[in-house]
């Protein structure tokens, strides 16, 4: 969705849809980062706000494979929706959530299973203060060795993280797809402010993604991993 946050913002702000609570009705998690975020998070229960969506494409389903949902941080908000589908249903999967450290940790906002199906939630954090001790990374590395399925990844969060998310998907031959974070002007694809560079050319976040083959991506630097 792209949200007008204030009206003296010029731009509108890009978040991911986070749950679809009833009909008509979003939620969108998000950090104060900005003066967009702020002025949003000052806003009073029943004001309205101009929005524009749903934009972009989506996740794609693989009944085939186990899948693995891999948040680095406010990454969580990009893998909520998905994490809810599949925790309504009678599908199991995995999510790994990771962060710095058991604070900035944000599994309490993911759903929780109700059925036959399970989200099973794995949390891992830098300092070792919350799950695992270490990156989310490390935990998707030792996850993978360890299922006995072949796994879909589906991972949101830092660029650091999600290169090293591809790169482990393509170490293990496993199919992945990325949602990636991009500031955006228009939203529609038509100002050409968000793209990065894929192996068929540049393409814009907001209209041809957020969601991303990881193997079509052209990553710039070396892969790191931070939650």
């Amino acid at each position: 969705m792209h949200v007008a946050c204030s009206p003296e913002l010029t731009l509108r702000r890009p978040f991911s849809i986070a749950g679809v609570p009833a009909t008509g009705e979003i939620e969108i998690l998000f950090e104060i980062r900005g003066a967009g975020t702020e002025s949003l998070a000052a806003r009073d229960e029943g004001e309205s706000v101009s929005v524009l969506g749903p934009l972009g494409n989506a996740f794609t389903a693989d009944p085939e494979r186990f899948p693995i949902l891999v948040a680095g941080g406010i990454g969580v908000a990009g893998l909520r929706l998905l994490a809810r589908h599949i925790a309504d249903g009678d599908d199991e999967a995995l999510l790994l959530a990771g962060a710095r450290d058991a604070v900035r940790l944000l599994d309490a906002a993911l759903p929780r299973t109700g059925r036959d199906g399970g989200l099973r939630i794995l949390t891992a954090t830098d300092d070792g203060s919350a799950g695992f001790e270490g990156t989310v990374c490390r935990l998707l590395r030792r996850t993978l060795d360890e299922i006995d399925r072949p796994p879909r990844l589906y991972a949101c969060g830092p660029i650091g993280m999600i290169r090293e998310v591809a790169g482990i998907a393509a170490e293990h031959g496993v199919p992945c797809e990325v949602s990636l974070e991009e500031r955006m002007a228009c939203g529609v694809g038509a100002c050409r402010g968000c793209v990065v560079r894929t192996v068929d050319g540049y393409r814009t976040v907001c209209a041809d993604g957020p969601v991303f083959d990881a193997t079509r991506l052209v990553f710039e630097g070396g892969a790191t991993c931070p939650n």
